[in-house]
């Protein structure tokens, strides 16, 4: 099994947290009451657990889901080779006003979907995520349709994933893992409706952000368990 245990992931976190310390000054890094915390509240669960962490405030009481993803999204690009679709923008340069703005990229969460809460929180993965790599069982459905079968769609949490358990970079390199489709996510890049999701895949070796739409079944990126 490759997911580490909770021990392990907390570790992880700390080594993350040194770097957001660094790379994000201004946010608040993560503290050792949290990391008591969380390890308190994790102590002898098994690797099925998930922990995340919400950074920043919607203005709800909730975390900013984009700052979120914004600051483990650069962990990973700064890591890993890459390729961005250009629409994939949690924070979009203002528009050129020598060019005609035919498109604004939006990303937010989906309707329905839950709130995040600020600061760490757990999440357990669903049945059979660990047979024969994350993303197998689904992958002659849409997103829209694995969302019916799961408790909860990854929003932040897949780029969370990813930047704790840098192991599977190399399935999604090696094919093991078809994709991660973030299902939690409403994408309009044409400024008109949210059809499409954000998913992380691979090709030629590289990291690859894009978007599907969430009513296809695209075998190229078929969706995983988490959506």
């Amino acid at each position: 099994m490759v997911c580490l245990a909770p021990n392990e992931q907390i570790q992880r976190f700390r080594s993350l947290n040194d770097w957001i310390k660094t790379k994000f000054p201004k946010e608040t890094p993560i503290s050792e009451e949290a990391f008591a915390n969380i390890s308190a509240e994790v102590a002898g669960k098994t690797a099925d657990v998930r922990i995340f962490y919400g950074f920043g405030d919607d203005g709800h009481g909730n975390a900013d889901i984009s700052l979120t993803s914004h600051i483990f999204l650069t962990y990973l690009l700064e890591k890993f080779p890459h390729e961005k679709w250009s629409f994939v923008d949690f924070y979009p340069s203002p528009p050129d006003p020598g060019h005609f703005d035919f498109f604004r990229p939006v990303i937010k969460l989906r309707e329905g979907a839950a709130s995040r809460p600020k600061g760490f929180y757990t999440k357990t993965l669903l049945p059979n995520d660990f047979d024969g790599g994350i993303g197998t069982t689904h992958q002659k459905h849409s997103p829209a349709e694995v969302r019916k079968l799961s408790p909860w769609g990854w929003g932040p949490e897949g780029f969370q994933f990813l930047a704790i358990e840098e192991s599977y970079i190399q399935k999604l390199h090696d094919g093991k893992v078809p994709t991660f489709v973030l299902g939690d996510y409403a994408v309009a890049p044409y400024g008109k409706d949210f059809s499409s999701t954000v998913l992380l895949g691979s090709a030629r070796n590289r990291l690859e952000i894009g978007v599907t739409n969430v009513r296809d079944n695209i075998p190229k990126y078929a969706p995983s368990h988490f959506v």
